[in-house]
């Protein structure tokens, strides 16, 4: 920022001529722009505005002068502030000038012993330009910053939280209803987002600037014709220029990197995807904040909410997780439902929607579920996991959680995929647990102690048929020999002498039913940590 008057006034080369403020205290907060020495009447027209005038006060004693004027004229021409030194010539300054000088709030100091005027003007030319040396060094920063992003091809998370960083004040991008899609710079969310709306349309403006009665900084993003979006700073900015190079360069990031990405993709349900990876790493706890996010973003609270999650089976892809966005997001609105919709991790979409009450939730999940089916962008081979419905906001962290984990085991198992409308925890049964513990080293040590002798028969021997293979089809006909013997097509002696080999490799007795059960929760084990989850 340019020193103000005040600035000027406190430095030590003026501190030297005693100064004393006669008119405009008020208005001690003026930027001063450049330092100007002149004993010229007609002064103002060479002036254009900012500038603090020094002077002996020539001007106001020549034959026909003026002083009221003259103070006029250089309050007219956008002067800081008049500073004019006393001496023999000029004692006091004229009553009309001091007058003038108060009634137009126009900053008037008198410097009651003589200094060098080139030693001020030296001081704070230096000072001046050392602030714009460090404005231009400013903005190349901001401009390396957007345009790294740009080519990057970050995401709006990404983008407004540079842009926060570098003004120093909280950022918030919104829609054309005035919906709060993004923000950064601060964690209390409750507080920065409370009423947005209301707020908002109080500060409506065309182009940058400042408005509304809380006198936001705001400025348009998209092309002059296809206005999608607002960058906001939502609160008084001192520095009003610096912050608006921030964000006329944060907002054409965002055009930028919008049009690439795609230009008709819904910013609205990349907000509800920030929201939800929000509410799944725990980032979001309080409940205030939760409502004020969701208000900001125009929907509202209910008494109980259904959460779902979206796995996108194959190897997913942005467009992929979109069109899974795309089309529960299209079910919710045929359904009449206010819902949270977004990509929380690749291949995973979640959804979240009120409901009356949670014993209304599995009507509801069923009814969602059947009205998705119908959607032709819906990917082939979905699974959709629900949690146990939730009543309280805060609670969605843990029910998101909950519905992932049940989306990630049922995918880790090909065989079960499309068994259910819906998956939910108590569904998971034993693979479900072992899931949750494929990483624990004591579970990977009790599956290769259960098969080591199948695991390494295999390793040494070439047979028609795995036994690893073999007592996995055992264990799925539940040790039935008759309906094992139809599965592999072979006849029952067959089998019993192929089982009798199992047994022997094993050195287990697979009549014991605690044996099975072993073996059962280690083929488990070892199925899941072989395969890739889809």
């Amino acid at each position: 920022m340019y020193p103000t008057v005040a600035d000027v006034l406190a430095s030590p080369s003026v501190q030297a001529g005693d100064p004393r403020v006669r008119a405009g205290e008020e208005s001690l907060d003026r930027p001063v722009r450049w330092v100007h020495v002149s004993e010229i009447a007609d002064v103002a027209g060479t002036l254009e505005g900012g500038e603090l005038l020094l002077s002996t006060g020539i001007v106001t004693t020549a034959p026909g002068a003026d002083p009221a004027g003259y103070v006029t004229a250089l309050h007219e021409a956008g002067v800081s502030a008049l500073v004019v030194e006393l001496g023999g010539r000029l004692p006091v300054l004229p009553d009309p000038m001091v007058r003038t000088a108060r009634r137009l709030g126009f900053p008037l100091v008198e410097l009651r012993r003589s200094v060098r005027f080139v030693d001020i003007t030296e001081a704070v030319h230096t000072w001046i330009l050392d602030v714009q040396h460090e404005r231009l060094r400013f903005t190349q920063q901001v401009n390396q910053v957007f345009t790294t992003l740009t080519v990057e091809g970050a995401r709006v998370e990404e983008i407004l939280a540079q842009a926060s960083a570098l003004g120093g004040h909280p950022v918030v991008l919104e829609d054309l209803a005035h919906h709060a899609i993004a923000f950064s710079g601060t964690t209390r969310a409750g507080e920065l987002l409370r009423d947005w709306e209301s707020r908002s349309r109080l500060a409506v403006g065309g182009e940058t600037g400042v408005a509304g009665p809380e006198r936001w900084l705001t400025t348009p993003v998209g092309p002059r014709r296809g206005r999608w979006g607002r960058l906001v700073v939502p609160l008084a900015v001192p520095d009003i220029e610096s912050v608006v190079t921030v964000l006329e360069r944060a907002a054409d990031t965002l055009a930028i990197t919008r049009m690439l990405q795609r230009e008709n993709r819904d910013i609205t349900l990349d907000a509800h995807g920030g929201l939800l990876r929000d509410l799944l790493a725990g980032q979001v706890t309080d409940e205030q904040a939760v409502n004020a996010r969701l208000r900001a973003l125009g929907l509202r609270a209910g008494r109980a909410y259904a959460v779902l999650v979206l796995a996108v089976p194959g190897d997913p892809s942005a467009d992929v997780d979109q069109s899974a966005v795309d089309a529960a997001a299209s079910t919710a609105r045929g359904q009449g439902r206010a819902a949270l919709t977004g990509v929380i991790a690749p291949g995973r979409v979640a959804v979240v929607f009120a409901c009356p009450a949670d014993t209304d939730e599995p009507a509801a999940v069923r009814s969602f579920r059947s009205a998705m089916s119908g959607q032709p962008r819906l990917p082939a081979g979905m699974v959709v996991a629900a949690a146990s419905p939730t009543t309280r906001l805060t609670g969605l962290s843990a029910a998101l959680e909950e519905a992932s984990h049940v989306a990630d085991a049922v995918s880790a198992d090909p065989g079960r995929v499309g068994e259910r409308e819906v998956y939910r925890t108590r569904d998971l049964g034993a693979r479900g647990l072992l899931w949750s513990l494929r990483a624990d080293p004591r579970l990977q040590q009790f599956t290769e102690l259960q098969l080591q002798p199948l695991l390494s028969h295999r390793a040494h021997r070439h047979e028609e048929q795995d036994l690893l293979d073999l007592l996995r089809s055992y264990l799925d006909a539940n040790g039935n020999i008759a309906v094992l013997a139809r599965t592999l097509h072979l006849s029952r002696p067959a089998v019993y002498a192929r089982l009798k080999r199992l047994t022997d490799v094993l050195g287990r007795d697979l009549a014991d039913a605690e044996t099975r059960l072993s073996l059962h929760l280690a083929v488990l084990a070892y199925d899941q940590a072989t395969r890739v989850p889809g």
